[in-house]
This record gives C-alpha cells, structure tokens and sequence, in this order.
C-alpha cells in the first residue's frame, strides 16, 4: 500500500513544495557523521505542515465508492479492504486505487 499511495501524496507535496518555492536549500543540512542530506527543524516543520494539509484534501481514487473522501480516509479505507483480502486469502477483494 505504501507505493500505491507515495506519488499522489509524498512525491506531490516534495514537488510541489520544490516548484513552488516553499522550500529552500537552507531547510536541509549535510551530516558528516552520517552519509546523507536531511531536513533542518524547519524544513521538517514545513514540509509536514504541507503533508497534512495534503492530507485533509478531497479525491476520487478509489472507485468501489461514489464519493470524494480525503485522502487519510482513502487510506483508511484501503487498509480495511486489504485485512478483509488477507482474512479471506483472496486477492480479489482489494481493488487498488486508480489514478486517471
């Protein structure tokens, strides 16, 4: 589930936050003790801050239902149908998210 989820929601808020300027090369820091770039304090601030906004937003992915819910929902609700394939030892049940 994690890959079926990462480009809508963690790969967008990264590029969006990069081509939209809302996060610069001062929010990230070089370690020498440990190989690697990382997020500051406030880069980390920034960027969850985003993440959860993202979040709270509203889509149509999954197409077992004829609303919009947001994507923490859609995740919830992902996880439900995926215990209910492993209960059942049936693949079948869980239905991917489509993305047009």
């Amino acid at each position: 589930m994690m890959e079926e989820w990462r480009a809508v929601i963690v790969d967008a808020v990264a590029m969006s936050m990069i081509n939209g300027h809302e996060i610069h090369k001062e929010d990230f820091e070089m370690n020498t003790d440990k190989p690697g770039c990382y997020l500051t304090r406030n880069g980390i601030k920034l960027y969850l801050t985003k993440l959860e906004k993202k979040m709270q937003t509203d889509v149509r992915y999954l197409q077992y239902i004829d609303y919009s819910v947001s994507f923490r929902r859609g995740i919830a609700l992902q996880m439900d149908l995926l215990v209910k394939a492993i209960e059942n030892k049936d693949a079948d049940i869980y239905k991917p998210i489509e993305i047009r």
